[in-house]
C-alpha cells in the first residue's frame, strides 16, 4: 500500500469520525427535547468547527442531516420515540462541544462522553422525583390563588400524576396510555375529595395537580419554531400539544362524570385562603420542583428561581396591567435577557435559566380552561380562552425572540 493510499485511508476513517460524532450529538439534542431552532443551529456549528459542511433538517421526532458537498454529500437520518428535557445532560453536553471547538477532545474521545452522557443513571431518587410534581402542583395552586383545602388537594393529585407517569412510562404502550388515565384518576380523587372534605374549588387543584401534562410548553415552542421559519417543526409540535390536550381532557371529562355521581356536581368556592406571603413560598417549591422535573443539577436552583421571580412578579404584574399577552412578553423578555447574560459569562446554557422561567407563564391551564368550557358547551368561553392562549404563546414567543436580538447569547444552547 502506498503512501496516498494510507492517507485516503485515513482520512477517510478521520471524515466518518466527524461525521458520526456530528450525528451522536444531533441524536442526543433531540432526545433531551432541544427545539429545531436550537437543534439546527448547534449541528451546524459543531459541523463548523469539525470542518464539514452540513444542511440540517429537524422536526420533534427526527433529524435529516446531509453532509459533504456535491457528488460526496452523503444523508443520514435520525429519529426518537420521545423527548424529555435534561437540563443535567443538556449542560454537559456543552461542555463536550466546548472542549471539542478547543482542540482538548478529539472526536473519537467526544463520541464516547456523549454517549456516556445520555446512558448515564436519573440524577435524582425515587422520593425526590415523586415530591417533585407535588411541589410544583401546590405552587400553581397558590399561584392561581386557591386555598388551603385546593393546595392540599393539588399537592395530593401531582404526585399522583408524578408517580403514574414513573410507572406507566416504562412501557411503550402503557406510556401512550398516561395523559388520559392521569387525567381520569385525578378527577375521580379530586371528585372524592369532597366526601371527607369541606367544599373547594375542585377544577383548581384538578388543574393544579395535573400542571406537569399540560402541553404549555409545547404551545410556546412551537409558536416560536413557526416564527423562526421552521414550519415543518412548529407544525407538528402544535399538533401535538393539541393532541395531548385534547387527550388529557378527555380523561378528566370521563373521571369528572364517575365521581359527580357520587360527590354531586363540583362547586367553585375558594376555601380558606391563605396568607399573603405564600407565593414567594411557592416561587421557591416551583424552583425546587423544576431543578428535579427538569433534572437539572442542584446548584443551578438559585439562577432557576431568578427566573421565576422574574416570570411571576413581572410577568404577573404587566399581566394585571394591562392585559395577558403583554404581560407574557416582557415576562420572557426579561428571563430571556437574563439566560442570554447567564449563557454568555457562565459559558452555561440559556436553556437553564429560560426553560423554567417560561414554564411558570405558559398557557397550558388557560389551554385546559378552555377545553373544559367547549367540553361543558361553553362554546363563547372556550373560543375566547383558546384566544388568550394563542396570545399567550405569541407573547412569549416574540420576548424571546426580541431577547436574542438585543443580546446574542453567544452559545448554540
Amino acid at each position: 500500500m502506498t503512501e496516498l493510499e494510507r492517507r485516503e485511508i485515513s482520512a477517510t476513517r478521520e471524515g466518518r469520525g466527524r461525521a458520526e460524532l456530528v450525528l451522536e450529538i444531533g441524536r442526543a439534542l433531540l432526545r433531551l427535547g432541544a427545539p429545531a431552532y436550537r437543534l439546527e443551529d448547534t449541528m451546524r456549528l459543531v459541523a463548523r468547527r469539525l470542518g464539514l459542511e452540513g444542511q440540517f433538517y429537524c422536526t420533534p421526532t427526527a433529524f435529516i442531516a446531509a453532509l459533504g458537498r456535491g457528488s460526496r454529500q452523503r444523508s443520514f437520518m435520525a429519529r426518537v420515540d420521545e423527548s424529555e428535557i435534561h437540563l443535567g445532560k443538556m449542560s454537559r453536553i456543552h461542555d463536550v462541544i466546548e472542549s471539542l471547538s478547543q482542540g482538548i477532545l478529539s472526536p473519537v474521545a467526544a463520541i464516547r462522553q456523549v454517549r456516556e452522557i445520555m446512558d448515564s443513571a436519573v440524577q435524582y431518587p425515587l422520593l425526590v422525583r415523586l415530591i417533585a410534581p407535588a411541589l410544583f402542583s401546590a405552587a400553581v395552586a397558590i399561584l392561581f390563588g386557591g386555598g388551603v383545602i385546593e393546595l392540599a388537594v393539588a399537592c395530593l393529585l401531582g404526585m399522583v400524576t408524578g408517580g403514574l407517569g414513573l410507572v406507566m412510562r416504562r412501557s411503550v404502550n402503557l406510556a401512550r396510555l398516561y395523559p388520559p388515565v392521569a387525567g381520569m384518576l385525578s378527577a375521580v380523587l379530586a371528585g372524592m375529595a369532597l366526601l371527607v372534605l369541606p367544599d373547594f374549588s375542585v377544577y383548581l387543584a384538578l388543574i393544579a395537580g395535573l400542571i406537569v401534562l399540560m402541553p404549555g410548553l409545547g404551545l410556546t415552542l412551537a409558536t416560536r419554531e413557526l416564527a423562526s421559519g421552521h414550519l415543518v417543526a412548529g407544525s407538528s409540535r402544535m399538533a401535538g400539544a393539541i393532541v395531548a390536550l385534547v387527550v388529557v381532557g378527555f380523561g378528566v371529562a370521563l373521571g369528572s362524570q364517575i365521581s359527580q355521581v357520587v360527590s354531586g356536581p363540583w362547586p367553585q368556592e375558594i376555601s380558606q385562603a391563605i396568607p399573603a406571603w405564600t407565593p414567594w413560598l411557592a416561587i421557591l417549591a416551583a424552583g425546587i420542583g423544576f431543578t428535579v422535573l427538569f433534572n437539572a443539577t442542584p446548584n443551578k436552583l438559585g439562577w432557576i428561581l431568578a427566573g421565576g421571580i422574574i416570570a411571576v412578579e413581572v410577568g404577573g404584574r404587566v399581566s394585571d396591567w394591562l392585559n395577558p399577552g403583554l404581560g407574557a412578553l416582557v415576562g420572557a423578555l426579561l428571563v430571556g435577557l437574563l439566560g442570554n447574560l447567564y449563557a454568555r459569562y457562565r459559558n452555561r446554557p440559556a436553556v437553564i435559566i429560560q426553560v423554567p422561567g417560561i414554564m411558570l407563564m405558559v398557557p397550558g391551564s388557560l389551554s385546559f380552561r378552555g377545553l373544559s368550557s367547549l367540553l361543558e358547551q361553553d362554546a363563547l368561553g372556550g373560543v375566547q380562552i383558546g384566544f388568550t392562549v394563542a396570545l399567550v404563546a405569541a407573547g412569549l414567543s416574540t420576548g424571546l425572540i426580541l431577547a436574542s436580538a438585543l443580546l446574542p447569547p453567544q452559545r448554540a444552547l
